[in-house]
């Protein structure tokens, strides 16, 4: 992958660490990448644009998932009856605590929480687009109840519904060191003092979905995802396949003929199959994972439509799978 030069940014003279560098390339790629797609989230006809209809399909495949191999009194609430509405068949992911990787202007975040999560955290390397999430949620056709603006322990603001909270700036594996950290200390001090404040503890989904394709190290990111996960928790992570297919639609169709997606958003090098993510999560990161599912997300006739099914036979151009974290997992 061919990342950004910035070598000219530096004053005369200047010089910069790898690691630094390193670090910047991977902030400003994906900035480049995603930022641009906010403008086709919220700024244009949102029933024209493929994210927005690929959600309810995304949606749709998870709470499937979840219904199957994550029944919901896995997750008991402190704070709500679970005798009552626990099979609620509109809140098939109540009392879930979920991370949204690459969470972008919060488009699956929001949904996310509409079906009953009880927080989901929304992180993204770049904090305008994080700001540009803050705001949506606090919209009124967003239908979330807004609250008040916080300011987290590292004194950035927090915002958005009171169910969510929104993290820029970081990365996946930075957010992870200090997330396990954090747990780690909560742990503890509740082992010696009673201690009702939860803020990190581990998640019970997490959703990679249309990101590894735009990072450097899809590896370490998914490797850093799964160490958020509670035994029994589940890891969604959905890209495009690197097929002939999926140049010929992805790329050529989508960016340069019918302009759906911004030119350059995609590189086809980039693209990974189910096979290699699988290796990724199950083999490479040593996680303790394994894939539970997997399907096709295939955009149907006419496509001006942008109207998308899941079929378990057709994943070669966009796909989405999941993968669950062994039960005997310690926290």
């Amino acid at each position: 992958m061919k990342l950004i030069n910035f070598h000219h940014l530096l004053p005369i003279g200047g010089k910069l660490e790898k690691k630094s560098y390193d670090k910047m390339c991977i902030v400003c790629y994906m900035l480049f990448s995603i930022s641009r797609c906010i403008y086709f989230i919220y700024c244009r006809d949102a029933r024209s644009n493929p994210l927005v209809g690929m959600n309810p399909i995304r949606i749709q495949f998870m709470t499937q998932v979840v219904n199957n191999f994550q029944p919901l009194h896995n997750t008991p609430s402190n704070n709500v009856d679970d005798t009552t509405t626990a099979s609620s068949p509109h809140l098939p992911l109540r009392n879930k605590r979920i991370l949204d990787i690459g969470c972008g202007g919060g488009l699956l975040t929001e949904s996310l929480s509409r079906l009953g999560a009880s927080l989901v955290v929304g992180v993204d390397a770049s904090t305008k687009v994080v700001e540009v999430a803050k705001r949506h949620s606090f919209h009124n056709n967003s239908m979330l109840l807004s609250s008040d603006s916080v300011a987290d322990e590292e004194g950035e603001e927090e915002g958005g519904n009171n169910k969510i909270r929104y993290i820029g700036g970081v990365t996946v594996e930075e957010l992870a060191t200090n997330w396990l950290s954090k747990n780690k200390e909560e742990q503890q001090s509740s082992s010696t003092t009673p201690n009702n404040n939860n803020d990190h503890e581990l998640f019970d989904i997490i959703t990679a979905l249309e990101i590894i394709e735009h990072v450097p190290n899809p590896t370490s990111l998914l490797h850093s995802a799964s160490s958020l996960l509670k035994p029994n928790g589940i890891l969604f992570v959905s890209t495009i396949n690197r097929t002939l297919k999926s140049y010929s639609i992805a790329i050529v169709g989508a960016e340069y003929i019918t302009g759906k997606v911004p030119i350059g958003t995609h590189d086809w090098n980039t693209f990974w199959s189910p096979e290699e993510v699988e290796r990724m999560i199950v083999s490479e990161s040593g996680s303790n994972m394994k894939q539970i599912a997997a399907n096709g997300m295939v955009i149907e006739p006419p496509f001006v439509t942008m109207k998308w099914s899941l079929d378990d036979t057709d994943t070669d151009v966009n796909w989405v799978g999941a993968y669950q974290k062994n039960t005997n997992q310690k926290k």
